[in-house]
């Protein structure tokens, strides 16, 4: 009897797993992440951290130092360019404003994560009799239907 009951309690474990990832792929599939991601970096786009880094990549590259940049192929100038630009106090900042801003904002993506989720939780776990008529959850987070 209580190998019977193992094995429920793993067939429901895999039935969540499988939900799980299945929850994963249509977030992924929907762009969901991505836009995430690119308010996040509109946020960054908007902010004067943004406007220091683009400062010091210009100072770098119209530096005497960066002069061999103009000599080098692309790829190898875009390399040094990196490795100078990692080496920067800007890019330094730019982990700070990184860590500081999604941290303010924690909670609020949090629950908006969470929110999409149940959303494609209860699409999953409604029966679609016609594929057609399913509620569809739009990129932006939104129903439509």
């Amino acid at each position: 009897m209580a190998e019977n009951q193992s094995n429920h309690q793993g067939k429901s474990l895999q039935s969540t797993q499988a939900t799980t990832e299945e929850i994963l792929t249509i977030f992924k599939r929907r762009g969901l992440f991505d836009s995430l991601r690119k308010s996040l970096f509109t946020d960054f786009k908007e902010s004067s951290t943004y406007e220091s880094l683009i400062a010091a990549i210009e100072s770098l590259v119209e530096s005497d130092s960066s002069a061999t940049l103009a000599t080098r192929n692309r790829g190898k100038a875009a390399a040094l360019l990196e490795g100078s630009v990692n080496r920067s106090e800007a890019f330094g900042n730019v982990n700070k404003y990184i860590d500081d801003h999604v941290s303010a904002r924690n909670d609020e993506l949090n629950k908006k994560i969470e929110d999409l989720v149940r959303q494609i939780d209860s699409e999953l776990r409604k029966p679609a009799e016609n594929p057609r008529d399913a509620t569809k959850l739009e990129p932006n987070g939104e129903i439509q239907g």
